[in-house]
Parts: C-alpha cells; structure tokens; sequence
C-alpha cells in the first residue's frame, strides 16, 4: 500500500502559505495511516471543513461496477436526500471532472452549460460556484471532492484542494485493499459467502452479546440432499456452480444481521442474531420452500431440482456455549438426513 503522495494532478504548490503546506501534510498522514472507513471519513470531514471553509462539500466515489460517482460523505447536506443520486462519468461538474480527470472551478454556475441541478432541488440549496477536484490513484479515477460555494475562490483554492485529493485518494485505495484483503480472509471463494473461520471468531462475540443483554439467537445447520448425485450426473464443475445458486437463495432469504456461512462442501450454516427458536424456525421454512420453488442450473439448460435438511439450536434455550450450540444443530441436521430428508428438526436439551 502506497503512503505517499502520488503523482496524478499535483498542483503548483507555491502560492500556498506555510500553515497551509503543514495542515496538508498533518492531514496526509491522519489519512494514509487509516484503513478504518468510518474513522478515515471522519477524519477527512474535519480537516477540509478546516482548510476550506464553504457552505458545503462533498465526497463522492465511483462505484466501479455501474460506472457511477455516489455521495460518500458531505458537510452540510442531508445525506439522506442524496444518497440514492447517481452520477454517470461525464453528468454535471463531479462527472466531467471524474471522465477527464481534470480539476474545474466554476465561478458561476449559471453559466456552466452542464451543471446539474438534480442535488439542489432535493436539498433546497442554492449552488453558485464549484470547485471539484477528481481522486486519481495509478491512473484510475476513484471519485471526486466537491466545494460548493466556497468561502475562498482565489488562486490557492484549487491547489489546496489538490493536495487534499492526492493524500485522500491514497487513503481511499488503502482501504479498498484493506477490505480486499479482509474479505478474502473471511469469504468463501466459492460461494461468497461467509466461511468457518469467520463463523468460529464471530459466534463468540455473538454468544457474549446474548448473554450480555439477555437475548436468544439461533443456528441453522443444512446439508443439500442426494448431492452426489447432482455432482455424478453434471459434473464438478456445475456441481459448484450450483452451490453458488443455492448460496443465493440463501442470501435473499436473510436480513442483517443474519447471514450465511459456507460450512464445507454441501454443508451450510446460517446464523440467526436476536431470532428465537420460533422464528428461526420460521426462517428455516422461509429457506427450504424457497429451495422447493426455485429450479437451478437453468442457465446450462437444465432443470435441477435442490433440497436441503435442516437442522436447528437456540442459545440459550438448548445450549450455553459455542460448542454445544455447533453440535445440536448438526445433531438434527443428521438426524433429518437419516430419516426424511427436505425437512427441518429441533433438538433441544
């Protein structure tokens, strides 16, 4: 990870006064050291609130799998007015600054011939003047800051903000590596969705919150039926392409905090925070009749049905600790395999 400044639009610096060159290295350093996205954003919005005062600005990233600029962060404007607004590459002032990657000041935004007027009709703000500078990191746009109205429009405006963009978009590639790395760790390459070790580290925290404040969660173990047969008929390659379509039936069944846990071959686990053995019962259902209703490996031409038994355990109600939440669950998964198949059993103490 690189923790310097880069090279993509460094500005004449010289017009800047000492106090200025100080407060952006003390700002390069805050952000480069962080890889925490809450603190870095935090961090960010105090400074430049400092070093450029305006009525407001704002941080808007380029989600890289639309090809569109979002608003990240802003100082004085509702985030939730705006959060749902998208900006192609080449729309407004932030999308043409982000194509050519080239920083603008617009003085007058009444004459600026593709100014957007989308955020201050939602806002109820008056835009006049802009000053918008693009985040480059290894010749790749990752977003854009913009001034509005800015207090100060003289000539160390933009080279100020300059600096500020180079330490941020360093910042802001750091942390995508950061969650890149993070990710890999946690992730089933497979399936995307969680794997054990995840499962292991984040039960713990999970059973001390429950007992902590008295609440139940629950557990679900599940194992595909006749799998085998699925791998025997279309091969290992399909076979896994269709745990990744089951992953995401589970996926749609669950709302955080809720998720999946890619538990080993055919195996899943699925973690119920705050959810009682009523509940998770429920959502057990919820699964197996999505399972029941959906036809997989219809892309390959085929028309697969899947199954799966469950198995399921509520702390505290069937078992105090980890190990024996893990072992009750797959008990009655088992227990289901063995017997019926396509259905879902309770074992509790």
């Amino acid at each position: 990870m690189q923790n310097g400044p880069g090279n993509s639009h460094m500005e004449d610096v010289t017009s800047l006064s000492r106090e200025e060159l100080l407060s952006c290295v003390e700002l390069g350093k805050a952000l480069t050291s962080e890889l925490d996205s809450k603190n870095l954003f935090r961090k960010l919005l105090k400074r430049v609130s400092e070093l450029m005062p305006a009525e407001n600005w704002s941080l808007l990233l380029l989600d890289e799998s639309t090809g569109e600029l979002r608003f990240e962060l802003s100082v004085d404007l509702d985030l939730e007015q705006v959060k749902d607004i998208r900006l192609g590459l080449g729309e407004g002032i932030a999308g043409k600054v982000a194509l050519h990657q080239t920083p603008m000041v617009v003085h007058d935004v009444q004459s600026c011939d593709f100014f957007s007027h989308h955020v201050d009709r939602l806002s109820g703000n008056v835009t006049r003047s802009v000053i918008c500078v693009p985040l480059i990191f290894g010749g790749k746009t990752l977003g854009v800051i913009e001034v509005v109205n800015p207090s100060n429009l003289s000539n160390r405006a933009l080279p100020l903000l300059s600096v500020v963009a180079d330490y941020t978009a360093i910042a802001v590639e750091n942390m995508r590596q950061y969650r890149q790395i993070h990710d890999l760790a946690v992730h089933d390459n497979l399936t995307g969705l969680f794997n054990q070790r995840y499962l292991y580290n984040n039960l713990k925290s999970t059973i001390e919150a429950s007992a902590t404040n008295h609440t139940p969660f629950s557990l679900i173990f599940m194992d595909i039926d006749n799998f085998k047969h699925v791998v025997d008929t279309y091969g290992h390659l399909k076979g896994s392409e269709a745990l990744q379509e089951v992953a995401g039936t589970i996926r749609k069944c669950l709302v955080e905090p809720a998720y999946g846990v890619a538990y080993g071959g055919d195996e899943f686990v699925v973690v119920l925070p705050d959810l009682d053995r009523d509940a998770a019962l429920t959502k057990a259902e919820e699964i197996r009749s999505q399972m029941s209703r959906t036809v997989y490996l219809t892309a390959h031409g085929h028309q697969v049905p899947l199954r799966a038994s469950f198995g399921l355990a509520t702390y505290p109600e069937d078992a105090a600790d980890l190990a024996g939440i893990l072992a009750l669950a797959d008990q009655a998964m088992f227990d289901v395999k063995r017997t019926s198949k396509n259905a879902i059993r309770h074992i509790g103490r």
